[in-house]
């Protein structure tokens, strides 16, 4: 019986970490030169796509680093869902991680192509690679028994690879 009592009060006292249902993460659309540019036409096409792709989904946050390109790329799925950008500070990747994990339903992340690879690798474990040059790839991070799931679409399909 003690046994019994003992085993019920360690199962009691462990905390159940909540994951969120899956964390969106993408490069901010095509830009133009300069400081803080701003979409380009293409870059403007492409946040569209992105919100007809993810709106389905039906993200309950958005975040943005405070920049014109990212902030205007999620501003199309902003619009269709009527869930407000977030800023966050891609300064702090590990911190942020850490609130994404411990947030709830379906979250979308738009960054860089140096912290969107370091912000999956973070979350997941996984690591992938953006050039400079792609504008179009879409990672889905998700958990199934606690272990990270990452898959890989293209804006431009919106097609699993």
């Amino acid at each position: 019986m003690k046994i019994l009592l003992l085993m019920l009060l360690t199962l009691a006292s462990l905390t159940v970490h909540a994951l969120p249902e899956q964390i969106v993460l993408i490069r901010h659309a095509e830009k133009m030169t300069g400081k803080d540019p701003e979409l380009t036409p293409q870059g403007q096409q492409r946040a569209q796509r992105l919100a007809t792709l993810l709106a389905p989904l039906n993200p309950k946050k958005l975040f943005s680093t405070d920049y014109h390109r990212t902030r205007q790329t999620l501003a199309p799925l902003s619009a269709a869902t009527s869930v407000p950008v977030q800023m966050y500070n891609p300064k702090a990747l590990a911190d942020f991680a850490k609130q994404l994990k411990n947030d709830s339903g379906t979250i979308v992340v738009a960054g860089h192509s140096n912290t969107t690879p370091e912000l999956i690798k973070l979350l997941s474990g996984h690591t992938v690679s953006i050039h400079e040059d792609e504008f179009d790839k879409v990672f889905i991070v998700s958990w199934k028994e606690g272990k990270a799931i990452l898959e890989k679409r293209h804006s431009n399909e919106g097609k699993a690879q």
